[in-house]
């Protein structure tokens, strides 16, 4: 979209036009440049030719922002911004019981990431969302996540059942088997700790993997999530 302009032609500031016309009267570029410093380093129009979209700008990691010449503040802002918009897509309250339940609802913290990303869901005893967290966050070919994190943020939720997933920015979500291994520890854990692991979501660009599904943890594999009673292994 052209930047707007008052009769005579003549540009008007980003603040003109948001109080005129609404912020989303603003192109990409003015939209960046009202988050990064006046001093920066990057002219916005610029960077976004040579990444492409606003999409893909916002889903890099800072080290990807860096080799672009953003500077370390403008990158968390960029990133402040990614955040706010995975937060809003959160739905605290919702009912995930089945793996399909559970891809559905996480597919969409996948799109346009450049790296991986490791979360968790907390589930109370009806299955409702009590907590949705990013845990960690790597580079295109991985990220680091260890049983101790991420049990320790189920017990600080209080969690009854907790959902681990992550992203493959290739695209494909076939587990790899570094994602099995992990997986299989998980499951140890939970059963010490008395919290059910009921999957572990691995997202693609356009489909996901239950873990569950996949090992036939179930004889059903659209069998709900049901914690088992007190003293029983988890399936």
């Amino acid at each position: 979209m052209n930047a707007p302009k008052p009769a005579k032609g003549k540009p008007i500031s980003v603040a003109e036009a948001t109080a005129l016309f609404g912020a989303d009267a603003l192109s990409d570029h003015q939209l960046l440049e009202t988050l990064f410093a006046k001093d920066s380093p990057v002219e916005p129009l610029e960077l976004l030719a040579q990444v492409g979209t606003l999409q893909a700008l916002i889903a890099m990691g800072p080290i990807e922002l860096r080799a672009l010449g953003v500077s370390p503040e403008d990158a968390a802002r960029l990133e402040v911004c990614g955040e706010l918009q995975r937060r809003s897509t959160r739905t605290l309250g919702a009912r995930l019981a089945s793996p399909r339940m559970a891809g559905t609802y996480l597919l969409p913290k996948a799109a346009g990431l450049s790296a991986e990303r490791f979360g968790i869901l907390c589930l109370n005893a009806r299955n409702e969302v009590i907590a949705d967290r990013i845990l960690s966050q790597g580079t295109a070919t991985g990220t680091l996540i260890s049983p101790r994190e991420f049990y320790r943020e189920a017990l600080r939720h209080g969690a009854v059942t907790v959902i681990a997933w992550h992203n493959h920015p290739s695209g494909d979500p076939t587990p790899s088997q570094e994602d099995r291994e992990l997986t299989r520890r998980f499951r140890l854990v939970g059963e010490y700790l008395g919290i059910f692991f009921a999957d572990h979501i691995v997202l693609g660009s356009d489909t996901w993997c239950s873990m569950r599904t996949e090992e036939g943890w179930d004889r059903d594999v659209e069998m709900a999530f049901a914690a088992p009673a007190e003293g029983e292994p988890q399936s």
